[in-house]
């Protein structure tokens, strides 16, 4: 047998080769790998509010503190802020982060250079206790204690809005209940300010608190504060639950902002972005429409927002008697469902709101409320995706109107985070395990993105519609798939291959059932405030209906690699909406779906009806290793916050250990785990803060686990209920615990993305045993009983998943050079019936389904990412 491949080796001589990946890399394009080409995820936009984006490098190409400058395709330099997000170990640039302020061309390049100057940059100063960030336009003022947040937004002498505070409602029960329930108002109070990037493109300042009233603070809460060129400002609020479901029931959670009204009524102006880019707008005052026609531009200003001409030129019927008209002082968008928004407005609070004022299906999110000499733009992203939410405006007819963004909006009922049921429902019918105590939300995020505009006058319609899509649809800018796979990044994977009608076939079903679950999503309204990037676990093909009251067949929680296989199929493709829908998977896993805090703290949940209630807690549904796709790739500060809060795994296991209702009790190690997926996953965690930091503790915790592993002499075969060992998370050591070597049993190792974790890990540390014994694994987890009994002396059943493991074999074949054991690995996933692609959807009562019976997620995700790894390891046998 020929001796197995060293990792590096493998990389070095087949990085980007063999049909179904990259090109070979000719010496030209070896030698430009510091330059990376850039383009718009959808195509340049007409407007940004900035935007942020990761680069990756191969392995030693920029050394730490390289600078990296941006062009576009004509050599213009656009200013670029960079700071460095990974390091490969031997401490040269593995991912960069960038950010820019507004730029409109089509494509970028980013390579070593000194970056260009900003003409006015984004600076932050302090005054006192306050902050402020100014970019020549803006001018931002932020606490640093107390309840008001941002105390003033000004543009140039004028003062845009004032008093921007958070603010909270609860109420004690929900509205069903028998008696009025009692309602509060909390504050959101700063506790700790930190200025994270001070300039010069992009200023980051993170504020952080809690919300109280009276001795009592709950929901802890983060507002990341981001200022770039122009007039925007972007703000991320998040919470973390901390408070009791069974007495706090949200009714309103929103940000408050003061706006100060200078113009004339009949000049100042509210706008609402509707459906399809389109726009409502109406002036406080309306001129239009009246008896008596007060002239054409009048009536062409009142519609256009601009300055309506002097009084003297109007008709003088209306001119004389215009007080008399109504001012409406009140309006208000409200996002009701996925499917419909009211547009409403009053003239005060002694008078009925007119509902009808406007209506439609999906709302952007935008707002302004102004006049002439200018106004404060808002809006809120996923606007209808995670209804309930409002735009809120108040007194807009006084001196000071008062906007609220809702989060969560009063509109709709209140934010109920109890269990769906009372009792347990069983694993043998419902597919469910609850626990007693362990269907809580505690530890759980809810986040909401927000954008401001300081404007100096009522924007135009057509301008309005640009920003929206900017709003419903953030600018992203990407790298080619080419690229990033020639970089060497997330484990082993393929670029599409269509070489053959077979491969052809795969691909084209892979594309298809991305597009169907895209489909599934909008018809069968997967969205809402806490649902929204989730899809079901399996489907009742008797009820043409996903399964969303059955016990753990209900909301999928990433099983299986769901997000995994979304992100490969993105990393393949470049298309923006894998991106999209891969992206909004990815927040809500890492918040809705994992607990950071309590008792539970790194852990996540396995699917079920509540995204949060099932009883098995474990490490793999909150690792780092599905997270990174979108943290790379976007720099988003909260989600690296989420990454780093997956670390206390660690210790959370020694109180609530995976395999606690399964084997009885042990007293050798301070707590117990399965080497896949619990271990893995600790894998996951510790190699994200390892080439973070650089801190090598995080490493020697994996070499650590790795050198334990291949001194057991089951290897890992090792242990009972798939693969149980003791463990220490002070020390990383791991214990065998089993009774005898290669017990077989029910084995779900690599089942979550097991062996990409430990591909990418035996890339980035030198452990030739645990290499040894990994490949010893792979070649015989799915070998034939005489193979195993040729190498053993006995045979044994590890009870494994044809698909699943398929890539472990392909691989064990690669990297002994074996045609015969490749082979095996495509025929084992060709060959099982999960392995199949699902046939063409059909279309039952207007909506789509498998024609093949009660399908499931599961099947979809595993069979993807068989052929995204298959194509990379063994292309060679591919059909």
């Amino acid at each position: 047998m020929t001796p197995p491949l060293s990792r590096r080796t493998l990389l070095a001589s087949t990085l980007g080769a063999t049909a179904g990946m990259a090109l070979p890399l000719t010496r030209a394009e070896a030698d430009a790998t510091t330059t990376a080409e850039l383009h718009w995820l959808d195509g340049a936009p007409a407007e940004t509010t900035g935007s942020a984006w990761g680069v990756p490098w191969p392995r030693g190409r920029l050394a730490k503190g390289t600078k990296l400058a941006l062009t576009t395709a004509d050599g213009t330099e656009v200013p670029v802020q960079s700071w460095p997000l990974a390091y490969w170990p031997d401490g040269t640039l593995k991912w960069t982060g960038h950010a820019i302020g507004g730029a409109s061309a089509e494509r970028f390049t980013l390579a070593p250079g000194t970056p260009a100057t900003p003409q006015d940059p984004v600076t932050v100063r302090r005054d006192g206790s306050d902050l402020i960030l100014a970019n020549g336009t803006v001018e931002l003022r932020l606490a640093t204690r107390g309840d008001v947040v941002l105390p003033e937004i000004r543009r140039a002498e004028r003062v845009t809005a004032t008093a921007g505070r958070l603010v909270l409602d609860i109420q004690d029960r929900p509205d069903d209940e028998t008696g009025a329930p009692a309602r509060s108002s909390y504050r959101g109070v700063i506790e700790q300010a930190t200025v994270e990037q001070p300039g010069p493109v992009r200023a980051v300042v993170k504020l952080t608190g809690t919300y109280r009233r009276g001795n009592r603070k709950i929901l802890p809460w983060t507002l990341r504060v981001y200022l770039s060129s122009g007039e925007a400002v972007r703000l991320v609020h998040s919470f973390i639950w901390d408070a009791d479901q069974e007495r706090d029931f949200i009714r309103g959670l929103g940000l408050r902002f003061d706006v100060p009204m200078t113009d004339e009524t009949y000049d100042r102006h509210v706008r609402f972005g509707v459906t399809g880019g389109g726009v409502w707008g109406e002036p406080v005052r309306v001129l239009t429409g009246l008896r008596r026609d007060p002239g054409a531009a009048v009536n062409a200003a009142q519609v256009a927002g601009s300055a309506t001409p002097p009084r003297e030129q109007w008709n003088t019927q209306v001119s004389s008697a215009y007080t008399a008209l109504a001012e409406w002082n009140d309006f208000r968008l409200a996002q009701e469902s996925a499917e419909h928004f009211t547009v409403a407005k009053r003239t005060s609070a002694a008078g009925s709101w007119l509902r009808h004022a406007g209506r439609g299906r999906r709302a952007s999110g935008f707002g302004y409320v102004g006049g002439i000499s200018g106004g404060l733009g808002f809006g809120l992203t996923d606007f209808w995706q995670r209804f309930p939410r409002a735009l809120d405006i108040r007194g807009a007819a006084g001196a000071t109107a008062q906007v609220t963004l809702w989060s969560w909006a009063p509109d709709g009922p209140p934010m109920d985070l109890r269990h769906y049921d009372t009792v347990a429902h069983g694993l043998d019918l419902a597919y469910e395990d609850v626990q007693e105590g362990f269907s809580t939300p505690e530890g759980i995020v809810g986040s909401t993105e927000m954008l401001l505009w300081a404007f100096d006058r009522t924007p135009a319609r057509s301008r309005i519609a640009a920003l929206e899509a900017a709003l419903t649809a953030t600018p992203q800018l990407v790298a080619a798939p080419e690229w990033l796979h020639a970089a060497g990044v997330f484990g082993r994977w393929s670029l599409p291959d269509r070489s053959t009608g077979a491969r052809a076939t795969l691909e084209d079903a892979l594309d298809r059932e991305i597009a169907f679950y895209a489909g599934q999503v909008d018809q069968r309204q997967w969205y809402g405030y806490w649902h929204y990037g989730d899809v079901m676990h399996t489907y009742d093909a008797d009820r043409h209906e996903w399964r969303y009251d059955v016990g753990g067949y209900a909301w999928d929680n990433g099983e299986l690699g769901s997000d995994l296989l979304l992100w490969y199929a993105f990393l393949r493709s470049g298309k923006p909406g894998t991106f999209r829908l891969a992206r909004a998977m990815t927040r809500h896993v890492s918040e809705v779906d994992t607990h950071h805090t309590g008792r539970f703290a790194g852990l996540g949940s396995r699917h079920n009806v509540s995204n949060w209630g099932d009883g098995a807690k474990e490490a793999r549904i909150g690792e780092s290793f599905t997270r990174r796709f979108s943290f790379y790739l976007t720099t988003d500060e909260l989600l690296g916050d989420l990454i780093r809060y997956s670390l206390r795994a660690d210790k959370t296991l020694l109180t609530v250990e995976p395999l606690r209702e399964v084997l009885p009790p042990q007293a050798l190690a301070p707590t117990r785990l399965r080497i896949g997926p619990d271990w893995y996953a600790l894998v996951s965690n510790w190699l994200t803060e390892w080439e973070r930091t650089g801190d090598v503790r995080w490493r020697d915790k994996i070499v650590t686990g790795m050198t334990d592993i291949a001194a057991f002499p089951a290897g890992l075969f090792t242990g009972e209920a798939g693969g149980a060992v003791g463990f220490d998370p002070a020390t990383g050591h791991l214990t065998n615990l089993s009774k005898g070597d290669y017990t077989g049993g029910y084995n779900l190792a690599m089942a979550f993305g097991g062996e990409q974790i430990l591909w990418e890990a035996l890339d980035l540390v030198d452990v030739p045993a645990f290499e040894a014994t990994l490949l010893d694994f792979a070649r015989y987890v799915q070998a034939p009983s005489a193979e195993k009994i040729a190498h053993f002396g006995f045979d044994f059943n590890p009870q494994v998943f044809a698909t699943i493991y398929s890539r472990v074999t392909a691989w064990a074949g690669e990297q002994t050079g074996d045609a015969v054991v490749r082979k095996r690995g495509w025929d084992l996933f060709l060959n099982d019936a999960a392995g199949k692609p699902w046939p063409a959807p059909v279309t039952v009562d207007g909506v789509q389904e498998i024609p093949s019976g009660d399908f499931a997620t599961n099947d979809f995700a595993q069979r993807g990412l068989a052929i995204v790894a298959l194509l990379a390891i063994a292309p060679g046998e591919a059909p």
